[in-house]
């Protein structure tokens, strides 16, 4: 009796951790998807940390503007081809 006890036993416990692995291996939500989320999330943190870095360099940019004339004259200049009319622009061909 006691052979058998062991015996079914074992099988209880074999089938078990068979379940389990055909679980984690197989299921919808297996291993592998979670070492794939895994590295998508790693990537977005990357990409959130450029894009906080990125609306860093652009508030520094808009309080500048904000706070000095000159640096909005230089701006304005710059972007939107703006000339004083006491200045001379050359014209290339």
């Amino acid at each position: 009796m006691s052979v058998i006890k062991s015996k079914f036993i074992s099988f209880i416990y074999f089938s078990i951790s068979f379940f389990l692995l055909f679980e984690i291996l197989f299921s919808e939500k297996n291993i592998f998807k979670f070492f794939h989320n895994y590295d998508l999330i790693n990537e977005y943190q990357i990409t959130l940390t450029n894009k906080k870095k990125e609306l860093e360099i652009l508030e520094n940019f808009l309080d500048n503007f904000k706070s000095s004339d000159d640096f909005k004259k230089i701006v304005i200049k710059d972007k939107l081809f703006y000339k004083e009319k006491d200045e001379k622009i050359f014209r290339y061909d």
